[in-house]
C-alpha cells in the first residue's frame, strides 16, 4: 500500500538503464512520492543514453554533464541537491554510494534535521577498489551511522558488518532488473537462424562488459585458446569497449584465434538479442562488487561462469544448478568448466531451466520492495 504522506529522494551517479525498472516500480509502491535524482547524465566508463522514454518516475540531474567525480561537477550537484533538500524536505534519503559530496550534504541534512538515512550498496570486500585510509575511515563511520543499509546480496550484508552496520539496519534489496523483458526478448530471436546469418559458429561463449586487465579479459583468451584447440566450432563473443581492446585483438592474432568476434559496446536493449546466441556467459573478473551481466544472462536462460570475487557468485550461481565458480586468474580452471558446459547439451538445458528459476527473486519488483523497505523502516531485517 502506498504511503503518500512518505517523501523519499533516490541519490545516485547517472541513470544506468538496467536500473529504470526498480526506479519505476518504487514509484508506482509510493504513489508518486519518490524522486531520483542522478549527479549526472553519463560517465566516461559508459555509453549508455539517457532512456528518458522508459523513465515514468519523477526525475532530474543535479549537475548538466561532464565527469561527475570532477570538483566542480561534484560543487554543482551538492548545491543543487542541499537546494533540492531544503525545498522538499523528504523525509528519507536514499544514496546509491557514499564517494560524492551530495551524499555527505544528504547525510548531514538528514541526521540535523532528523530525518531517515540511507545507504543503498552493492559493495563486498573482495572488491580491490579499496580506497585509502581516509576514505576507509569516512566509508565505516558513514556506514556505521547509517539509519539503514540497502544490500544488494549477501556479500554486501557481510562486508558492511564488518564496517560497523548493526544487523538491524541492514535490509535486501536483492540486485534486480527487469527480468521480464530479457526473457521476453530473448525468446522471440531464433539462435541458429542468426548464428548462420552472421557467420558465428555454432557453440558461442559470451563476455560483456568493459575491455579492462581488471575484468579478466586476457584470462578469457588465454582460456577460449584452450576451449578452440579441443572444440574448433566455438567462438566467443566480446561485447563491450575500453583502453584494452587493441592488446586484446593482438592477443587473439598471436594465439591463432579465428573465432573471436569483438561487436563493439552495444544498446541495452540489444542485449538481449546476443544472450540468445550465447551457449554461456563468462564474468571472469578480479574486481566487481557484483556483475549484473548474470542476471541478464540468467533472465535469457544463459548459464554463467563467474569468478568468486565477484558480489552475484554468492547469491547466483548454485555450483552445477545455474553455471560454476572459478577462481580469477586461472585460465585453465575456466576452459575446463567452459568445455564443460559446450561438450554437453543436457548439462546446458539443465543448467538453462535452473537459471530461469533462480533468477525470479532478483526482478526489479523485488529490488524497489527492499528499497522501500529499508526507506520505511519496516521491520523485516536481515538477521543473524
Amino acid at each position: 500500500m502506498a504511503n503518500r504522506s512518505f517523501r523519499i529522494t533516490l541519490l545516485t551517479n547517472i541513470p544506468a538503464p538496467y536500473r529504470v525498472a526498480t526506479w519505476n516500480h518504487l514509484d508506482r509502491l509510493t504513489g508518486g512520492d519518490a524522486k531520483v535524482l542522478f549527479i549526472s547524465p553519463a560517465e566516461y566508463r559508459r555509453k549508455w543514453a539517457v532512456p528518458a522514454e522508459l523513465m515514468a518516475f519523477d526525475w532530474g540531474f543535479l549537475s548538466c554533464g561532464g565527469e561527475p567525480n570532477r570538483l566542480s561537477a561534484q560543487a554543482v550537484s551538492a548545491a543543487g541537491m542541499l537546494l533540492h533538500l531544503v525545498r522538499r524536505r523528504p523525509r528519507t534519503v536514499v544514496c546509491g554510494g557514499y564517494d560524492s559530496v551530495a551524499a555527505w550534504v544528504s547525510f548531514c541534512w538528514c541526521k540535523l534535521f532528523g530525518q531517515r538515512f540511507v545507504l543503498w550498496l552493492e559493495s563486498n570486500a573482495r572488491d580491490r577498489r579499496e580506497p585509502g585510509r581516509i576514505k576507509r575511515r569516512l566509508k565505516k563511520w558513514i556506514v556505521s551511522k547509517a539509519d539503514g543499509i540497502a544490500a544488494a546480496g549477501s556479500a554486501t550484508v557481510d562486508y558492511v558488518s564488518t564496517l560497523g552496520a548493526h544487523r538491524s539496519r541492514i535490509f535486501l534489496a536483492p540486485f534486480g532488473g527487469d527480468v521480464e523483458m530479457f526473457t521476453r526478448r530473448s525468446g522471440s530471436v531464433d539462435a541458429d537462424r542468426e548464428k548462420r546469418a552472421l557467420g558465428f559458429p555454432p557453440h558461442l561463449v559470451l563476455y560483456s562488459g568493459r575491455l579492462v586487465r581488471a575484468k579478466g579479459v586476457f584470462v578469457l583468451l588465454e582460456a577460449f585458446s584452450q576451449v578452440a584447440s579441443e572444440l574448433p566450432d566455438a567462438g566467443l563473443l566480446i561485447v563491450g569497449h575500453g583502453p584494452e581492446q587493441q592488446a586484446m585483438r593482438r592477443l587473439a592474432e598471436q594465439l591463432q584465434l579465428r573465432r573471436v568476434f569483438f561487436l563493439g559496446p552495444q544498446p541495452y536493449e540489444r542485449m538481449p538479442y546476443y544472450y540468445a546466441l550465447a551457449d554461456v556467459l563468462v564474468l571472469p573478473t578480479f574486481s566487481d562488487p557484483w556483475g549484473f551481466v548474470v542476471n541478464e544472462a540468467f533472465a535469457c536462460g544463459v548459464p554463467a561462469i563467474v569468478s568468486r570475487v565477484a558480489g552475484a557468485c554468492d547469491d547466483l550461481i548454485v555450483e552445477g544448478e545455474t553455471g560454476f565458480a572459478i577462481s580469477s586468474g586461472n585460465p585453465a580452471e575456466l576452459a575446463e568448466r567452459l568445455l564443460r558446459i559446450l561438450k554437453n547439451p543436457e548439462l546446458r538445458a539443465h543448467l538453462s531451466k535452473g537459471c530461469r528459476l533462480h533468477i525470479r527473486r532478483y526482478s526489479a519488483e523485488a529490488c524497489a520492495e527492499g528499497l522501500l523497505a529499508a526507506a520505511q523502516g519496516d521491520r523485516n531485517e536481515v538477521r543473524n
